[in-house]
């Protein structure tokens, strides 16, 4: 966002933080006995639980990029049980998704 512009305030319940965190604290703890590539799986699948999230308790973002990418995640998502590859370059090319939203964002687009 621009420095004049104030940013969107959005909210989460206390539910939904508590389930949010709940899940962060409990992937933690397993990915001590899992293979190393399901904590992508945790951590991918944390940030479309929390779009999920903003998206319900802030319904003014359904205009935003949030569905779009929230339902991109969790198709490819899945990925990681019968094509490891295409999974690993979906995972490569996510930070560049948000990294263009946010840019956009600053550029007033």
């Amino acid at each position: 966002m621009p420095d004049d512009q104030p940013a969107a305030e959005v909210r989460l319940t206390e539910k939904q933080a508590l389930d949010m965190l709940a899940f962060l604290a409990s992937s933690a703890e397993i990915s001590l006995h899992e293979p190393t590539y399901y904590g992508t799986f945790r951590l991918i699948d944390a940030a479309s639980r929390l779009m999920g999230y903003l998206l319900e308790s802030n319904p003014e973002l359904a205009d935003s990029f949030m569905p779009a990418w929230k339902a991109d995640i969790d198709t490819r998502k899945v990925w990681m049980m019968w094509d490891r590859p295409a999974y690993y370059q979906f995972l490569k090319e996510t930070p560049a998704v948000v990294a263009e939203e946010i840019r956009r964002r600053e550029e007033g687009a």
